[in-house]
């Protein structure tokens, strides 16, 4: 049987709460089943919390960052009544999911998931006083953990052209990625995507071969935002040269990967802005809740945005 709105309204509980004082509590906002899951028929597995095993893991940037694969694991007393055809994994793009070990609550976004394998992949940032980093530090395939969701409140209509102006900070980036992937994967969709990524440098810029495919569509631009860029020419230190003009720099690049060793504040956005580009201005900012509230602020002003058309991820 399907879920109803009902059901999906008592998902979520004031004892689901993570504690870390979100911008935009993921809490506030319970989504109706998708258009998918009702076309499918099917049921969708993490509704409630489920266990999932961990497939694979990859550790990245010195090991601070985890590259995490799951993929649900069917409980024994229902693994005979329920066959692959029965049960499906439906996360939007742009919607969270949220882990449970023990009392401990964290919210993450998945970067890429299968609907019919039922599997998904989130990136992971470990903090080192964290406690669930400290759990997820230590957890090796085979693992189950307990995930539930979709959470979220973002519903992207391809019948409508838009310019979406998405920025992204550091790892979260990653819940970003289906949400360019589903504009450009839709021949019919007109929208524009602006994808403005702030890293530390080159080395901290997640998924850049992705960046880099993306850059290959006609409605995609992306700029990254490199502030503490360092070249270790010989002649840039001891010339203290401009890192925009210096010749190393710029011969890291790719091809059609536009960089800035600066900031993304209001001018910079402001150069994004084309008023002869036509389409409603949705903005979408993924990062902590001091990144969230500067850019929501900055670019609600710079890029005219309504602010009902602000999502913060």
């Amino acid at each position: 049987m399907l879920p109803n709105e009902d059901v999906q309204e008592d998902l979520l509980q004031d004892s689901d709460c993570c504690g870390n004082g979100c911008t935009n509590c993921i809490l506030d906002h319970r989504p109706r089943p998708s258009k998918r899951v009702l076309l499918a028929g099917k049921r969708n597995v993490i509704l409630g919390y489920t266990k999932f095993r961990l497939l694979r893991r990859e550790s990245k940037s010195d090991g601070q960052v985890l590259l995490l694969h799951f993929g649900h694991a069917a409980s024994e007393e229902k693994e005979e009544e329920e066959t692959e055809t029965d049960a499906v994994l439906d996360i939007p793009p742009g919607h969270h999911v949220m882990l449970r070990v023990g009392s401990l609550l964290r919210p993450y976004s998945p970067y890429w998931s299968d609907f019919l394998a039922r599997e998904f992949r989130i990136l992971v940032k470990l903090q080192p006083d964290g406690a669930m980093s400290r759990h997820l530090s230590a957890v090796r395939p085979n693992d189950l953990l307990e995930f539930r969701g979709p959470i979220g409140q973002y519903a992207h209509d391809p019948l409508e052209a838009k310019c979406l102006f998405i920025l992204a900070q550091g790892v979260a980036i990653a819940p970003t990625m289906p949400l360019v992937r589903q504009v450009l994967e839709n021949e019919e969709d007109m929208s524009r995507v602006w994808h403005l990524v702030c890293a530390r440098d080159l080395q901290h810029v997640h998924f850049r071969e992705e960046l880099l495919e993306f850059a290959q569509f006609w409605n995609y631009r992306s700029c990254l935002y490199l502030p503490h860029q360092q070249c270790e020419a010989e002649a840039c230190q001891d010339q203290d040269q401009d890192q925009v003009g210096c010749l190393h720099f710029r011969r890291s690049l790719r091809y059609k990967e536009a960089a800035r060793v600066a900031r993304l504040d209001a001018s910079e956005l402001a150069s994004h802005l084309n008023p002869s580009i036509p389409g409603q201005r949705v903005l979408i900012v993924a990062g902590d809740a001091s990144f969230q509230r500067t850019m929501a602020q900055l670019a609600s002003h710079s890029l005219a945005v309504d602010p009902a058309s602000v999502y913060l991820l």
